[in-house]
């Protein structure tokens, strides 16, 4: 399966002009959004292209894809949000942590954080594609090059129960891959250098990554 992952798009229509090109390019079989796809608003513009991309969508929300835009994502885009019952595409599942809070020097993905994530422990597995919008607390997580500003609670559920892969965003200078233990973890953040990854998940704890430059 060949993934295309993106994230912090913030609705903006040339980002989308560009996955569009790259979705060409690659041929993914699924293209998948981790976090501020919109910018506080569902602008019908981006609902009109997100309508055109025809391979399957699934995403989180982030920041920017406020709590009450949720039933609109449902009901007017493509976009699957997903969430904490697997998704299965082939023989992988996809998981999803909606929302983030930004906090001075941490980012958290929702206030009662803990419950959410306690929610995923008994559902990840060696199959387990993990979405999230902020990066796990030291991972593809500094601001200014050197402040720390992931998600604590995220890196201790992938400690304790290690996924095959973590997709994130939201830390836009911070686009790329680190590995937390075993488990590769990707900033897919758009910004003027990266367009996201392509992902080739080969079987389980056998993925190739490779960064898509703009």
């Amino acid at each position: 399966m060949r993934i295309y992952a993106t994230a912090d798009i913030h609705g903006k229509n040339d980002k989308l002009t560009v996955i569009k090109k790259n979705i060409a390019r690659h041929r993914p079989d699924l293209l998948v959004m981790a976090g501020d796809i919109f910018n506080f608003i569902i602008s019908r513009s981006v609902i009109n292209v997100l309508s055109a991309i025809k391979i399957p969508i699934l995403g989180v929300r982030g920041n920017s894809d406020l709590r009450w835009c949720e039933k609109k994502i449902k009901d007017k885009t493509p976009v699957r949000l997903l969430d904490n019952s697997p998704h299965f595409v082939e023989d992988y599942n996809l998981l999803g942590l909606n929302g983030t809070v930004v906090l001075p020097f941490a980012s958290r993905i929702a206030f009662m954080e803990s419950s959410c994530i306690n929610l995923l422990k008994n559902r990840i597995n060696d199959k387990t594609i993990l979405v999230a919008h902020p990066p796990p607390k030291g991972i593809c997580d500094r601001v200014a090059g050197h402040i720390s500003a992931g998600s604590k609670n995220l890196r201790s559920l992938i400690e304790q129960h290690p996924p095959m892969l973590v997709l994130c965003g939201h830390i836009h200078e911070q686009a790329g891959v680190e590995y937390l233990g075993q488990t590769p973890v990707v900033n897919c953040s758009m910004n003027k250098k990266c367009s996201g990854a392509i992902i080739e998940c080969i079987n389980n704890r056998n993925v190739q990554i490779k960064m898509v430059t703009t």
